[in-house]
């Protein structure tokens, strides 16, 4: 009886841990896409002393996100040709001061 109970445990084991295997193959792709997104933001920007738009690629799950690159910056013209130190990818640098103010026409409270 031993032997029996031995071949359906590990059957049973091996069908989970296939299936596992199966739903995490299946939901991987539908995860890789979210892992990248480029994210509009608007802060007071201390190096250049006025409000900046900001667009970050930022890189992780969301709620875990971090910006990687600044893909543009209203600062320059034309806002690809960012020369600055890209001291706002930090998170603290961004938050060292309090948020801009609404420019007219703009929604209070809209994508930070």
């Amino acid at each position: 009886m031993d032997f029996t109970e031995e071949i359906v445990v590990q059957g049973v084991t091996a069908g989970l841990a296939l299936g596992l295997l199966a739903v995490l193959l299946l939901l991987l792709p539908l995860a890789i896409p979210r892992l990248f997104v480029c994210r509009r933001r608007h802060f007071w920007c201390a190096t250049a002393r006025e409000r900046v738009d900001v667009e970050f690629e930022e890189r992780g799950l969301p709620g875990f996100r971090n910006a990687i690159a600044v893909l543009s910056c209203s600062r320059f013209e034309p806002p690809s040709a960012i020369a600055c130190q890209r001291r706002c990818l930090s998170a603290g640098f961004r938050r060292q001061w309090p948020p801009a103010l609404p420019v007219g026409g703009r929604p209070v409270g809209g994508a930070s």
